[in-house]
This record gives C-alpha cells, sequence and structure tokens, in this order.
C-alpha cells in the first residue's frame, strides 16, 4: 500500500511515519527500507484485503501515473469494500497484475468491479516465451508485391518509377505464440492488456491464457491520455525510465 490517512489527509510512506489504513481503519506504520520500495504495512504484517499482493516498482509507477488522488481507491459494493488499484476521472477501474492469479479471483474481482474495468499485466516475466508476429488478413488479396512497392503509412511507393498510390491493403494483423501460457486467464471477460515495459501495451483480443491468440498494440500515451494518466509521467512506464 503506497498511501495511508495521515490527519485525514491521504500520505505516501515516510520515515518514522504512522497512518490508518483507508479500508480497514486500523494503524499502519511506513516501512522505508534500502532495498524495497517504501510502503505502508499493518502492524501484525498482514493486508486486510484478500486480493492484495506485494507492491513492486512496476505497481508504484503505473499508480503515480495516475497519481495519489486517483489510485487504491476504497470501493463499496453490497456492503463488500475493496481496493482498487486505480479508479480513474472516467470511473474505469484499472486492476494491475504482476504475479500469477488464480481464475476464482479473477472471477470475483470483475463480478465485483463490473463491466467498467480493464486489467494491465506486467508480462515482464513471461516475455521471454512470448512471441508476438506480424501477418497479413488471409481473406485479402494483395494487389502489391512486396519487392516492386514499398509501404509508407496510407501510400505504396513504386521502387522502379517512384509513383505513389493509395494504400489499399488492410491493416496487418498482429498474433502471439505463448510457451506455457497462464491459463487461468482463460475465462477472463474484461479487457486484458499486457505490459511489456515497452512504448505499447497489448491488447488481448483473441486468446487470453491460451497459446495462440490475437493482439492489438495500444500506444501507452493514447492509452494515458483516454484514462487521465499523466502524459509528462509516461517515461516511468518505458523500461523503467
Amino acid at each position: 500500500m503506497l498511501f495511508a490517512l495521515v490527519n485525514s489527509t491521504k500520505t505516501a510512506a515516510s520515515p518514522g511515519l504512522s497512518g490508518v489504513c483507508p479500508l480497514c481503519e486500523r494503524r499502519v506504520n511506513a516501512r522505508c527500507g534500502e532495498i524495497n520500495i517504501w510502503h505502508w504495512a499493518h502492524r501484525k504484517n498482514e493486508d486486510c484485503d484478500s486480493w492484495y499482493e506485494p507492491e513492486t516498482a512496476w505497481h508504484q509507477n503505473w499508480k503515480l501515473v495516475f497519481g495519489k488522488e486517483h489510485c487504491e481507491q476504497v470501493i463499496t459494493k453490497d456492503n463488500v469494500r475493496h481496493i482498487a488499484d486505480i479508479f480513474t476521472n472516467n470511473q474505469v477501474v484499472i486492476e494491475l497484475q504482476n504475479s500469477p492469479i488464480q481464475i476464482k479471483v479473477v472471477r470475483k474481482r470483475e463480478d465485483f468491479y463490473g463491466e467498467r474495468m480493464l486489467w494491465i499485466i506486467n508480462g515482464e516475466e513471461f516475455k521471454h516465451n512470448f512471441s508476438i508476429i506480424e501477418i497479413r488478413p488471409e481473406d485479402e488479396y494483395d494487389e502489391f508485391d512486396d519487392a516492386l512497392f514499398e509501404e509508407i503509412g496510407d501510400e505504396m511507393v513504386d521502387r522502379t518509377t517512384g509513383e505513389i498510390f493509395p494504400n489499399t491493403r488492410k491493416p496487418k494483423e498482429l498474433v502471439f505464440s505463448w510457451n506455457w501460457p497462464r491459463k487461468t486467464w482463460m475465462d477472463v471477460q474484461m479487457p486484458v492488456f499486457i505490459d511489456f515495459g515497452c512504448a505499447n501495451l497489448y491488447r488481448v483480443m483473441e486468446g487470453m491464457g491460451a497459446r495462440e491468440g490475437k493482439l492489438k498494440k495500444v500506444n501507452k500515451e493514447d492509452f494515458l491520455k483516454k484514462y487521465g494518466g499523466n502524459i509528462e509521467l509516461l517515461p516511468t512506464l518505458i523500461n523503467g525510465e
């Protein structure tokens, strides 16, 4: 937990501070060591939210990009309370998942937060087992020979004459091959974006948790613009810069 209430104010952990957990309202202490991320911890070293996972720098960067007013928000439904990782200014819940997760927990979170939620998964640990390939749609008749024409955005250029034509090709499709996929995600209902630490996210369009599927590339800057993140902090989401 990055923030606790200190004198009723949402406050980041700092050496010597004690605060109150916004969910259970019990006392928490600031843990500010040299190795782990500075955070708040319950005095019995137990978290009150059963959906909690240990914070990483990846979690922290995504949360801080959305600002403390939009991260770690308490959501109440049917007298049950949980802390959403991010609750955007257009009221979308973004759940950040770094470690493997049980299928029943995926279902419970989606049932609780409803349709206005999405997942961002840290793909750093499995990116070496995850291959992304660009292919042409199988049903496309391609009038342009790659040996004769160069594709430049919305235009095709004749390599021999330099003549320019409108590019009538359909966009290439992104497909993936995933060795040892995380099968517990196979029944996920809400949108899933995988973060490999580059300038783009990859939304899984088909096959989440399977060995093969389809992706859509989403520029992180466009994602932040859509959901209200701080564009100036974008570099922190790209290889931890």
